[in-house]
């Protein structure tokens, strides 16, 4: 077996590039930016399933991926992370949000710290983001630290059906040049090792 025993502890560094072009022919992304301090992210995946019955007994149970919703909490979604990953305008640092503003398909990666100095790293390659949820709360005898949750839902690429891929360090195939290069640039490819 090429990976060693980890186990994940914290997520960091999470970041999201905007999807520019995806076609049959390929994918473009802008430039990579910082999405924020995680507090967590929640997957779920979005399954097509049939189970089929013959001779008195279940004959076929399959389950299929069809896309991810990935739920993510932050301390705090800036200004101009909210604006640009939801599709609203920014004029004189004010926020604008218009009825029809439209999400914009994007990237989303993370990367989650593990024991043993080894390392996951995940991309999320297109996807739009819902409003984020808000709960704020009075400070009363306590400070109490209010946050922000969103949720993005990821489909497959219409370039290569790839909805998402991950490296792990504790899997000694997967190179530390692999790992240094997962976040330099979109998820137009993933990096390969050197031979």
């Amino acid at each position: 077996m090429a990976s060693v025993k980890s186990n994940r502890i914290n997520i960091k560094k999470p970041v999201y590039c905007l999807l520019t072009t995806d076609t049959p022919s390929g994918t473009t992304y802008g430039a990579v930016k910082a999405f924020g301090e995680p507090m967590q992210v929640q997957i779920t995946p979005q399954m097509s399933t049939g189970v089929l019955y013959g001779g008195g007994k279940k004959q076929e149970d399959i389950g299929k991926i069809k896309g991810y919703a990935v739920a993510f909490d932050v301390n705090k979604l800036f200004s101009e992370v909210k604006a640009e990953i939801m599709g609203h305008t920014v004029t004189d640092g004010v926020v604008i949000v218009k009825d029809g503003d439209e999400a914009p398909y994007l990237a989303f990666g993370y990367e989650v710290e593990q024991t043993n100095g080894t390392k996951e790293q995940i991309w999320f390659l297109k996807g739009r983001a819902q409003p984020a949820n808000q709960t704020i709360q009075q400070s009363a005898d306590n400070i109490n630290f209010s946050t922000d949750s969103i949720t993005m839902n990821f489909i497959p690429r219409d370039s290569d059906e790839r909805i998402s891929w991950f490296g792990d360090t504790a899997n000694s195939s997967y190179t530390s040049t692999q790992a240094d290069a997962f976040f330099a640039t979109g998820p137009v490819s993933f990096p390969t090792a050197t031979p």
